[in-house]
């Protein structure tokens, strides 16, 4: 199977098949081997600070290693590879308002079992991150 084939079906089964990115109606905007840009669409779910109508932390915790793992897993060698959440450290830099969420996840590190990614979330623009982070996930090769 081609990367583009195998690309296209790891984005079908993270939008289609894991319930919880289907809350989030995450979507994968673009995809290549160590890299990820994703986009999660504003739900008034999302707010944690009703007052200033900011989304809640933990949500975008769950963006960011959701990005991460996504940037990871275009560097497994076979379908049948796992890749798990082992550490994370996130930095909250600002608010996130009401408004889309983006994520570019990198691979920084990608070890015979560890892999690193460094993630940023941003809204309106890139270089002015809402947070940061960096996840280490560990491989589980099936052979």
């Amino acid at each position: 199977m081609e990367q583009k084939e195998i690309f296209d079906l790891l984005k079908k089964g993270i939008e289609d098949l894991m319930p919880a990115n289907k809350i989030l109606g995450l979507q994968i905007e673009e995809l290549k081997e160590g890299f990820a840009l994703i986009k999660v669409p504003f739900k008034d779910e999302f707010i944690g600070d009703f007052l200033q109508e900011r989304w809640h932390g933990g949500i975008l915790a769950s963006i960011a290693d959701t990005a991460g793992g996504i940037a990871g897993a275009t560097m497994l060698s076979a379908m049948s590879d796992r890749i798990n959440t082992v550490d994370m450290r996130i930095d909250y830099l600002h608010g996130a308002k009401k408004g889309d969420v983006k994520a570019t996840a990198k691979v920084i590190k990608n070890g015979k079992t560890i892999v690193k990614v460094d993630i940023q979330l941003f809204q309106d623009q890139e270089d002015d991150p809402i947070a940061v982070a960096r996840c280490v996930y560990s491989v589980l090769k099936s052979n």
